[in-house]
């Protein structure tokens, strides 16, 4: 666990040098530009979803036939594997809950807001929704490896 912090720290020190050197060298952004930038991120960010969400039905089927994965692999500690599936679970869970609740908070409508307002809560915006990437990638990657023991 504290590899996947370090690594999600790194990816987010990275996304921040980024989005400073971005906005150092660019002209004044226009909000409807940075708006379909986020837009496009989140369909870059949904297309792991269907990874992640594969992922959680493969854990779901094991833990839901321990019997068989027993018998397959008569060696295992199937409460350890049991306990190592649904930590792996609640991951995947976690990762999908952030995804959620950043879609259900972003707000593609700015009115009111002034230009550069705009462009700046799209620009936060996107960086929230790197970290989720980031998040994402690393929790399909573990959960892969995990699952690739068991030839899932």
């Amino acid at each position: 666990m504290i590899h996947v912090i370090k690594i999600l720290m790194k990816a987010i020190l990275a996304l921040f040098a980024l989005a400073v050197i971005a906005g150092s060298c660019t002209p004044a952004a226009d909000y409807k530009s940075e708006r379909d930038e986020v837009m496009k991120f989140h369909d870059v960010v949904m297309e792991d979803h269907g990874k992640l969400v594969d992922n959680q039905m493969k854990l779901d089927t094991l833990i839901k036939s321990l019997s068989s994965v027993k018998t397959k692999y008569p060696a295992i500690d199937t409460l350890k594997e049991k306990k190592a599936m649904k930590d792996v679970l609640q991951r995947l869970n976690t990762a999908e809950e952030l995804m959620n609740d950043w879609m259900h908070k972003f707000e593609p409508d700015v009115t009111g807001k002034s230009d550069a307002d705009a462009v700046a809560y799209f620009k936060a915006e996107r960086i929230k929704i790197g970290r989720i990437d980031s998040i994402y990638k690393a929790e399909i990657r573990l959960s892969g490896d995990y699952l690739s023991k068991f030839r899932k």
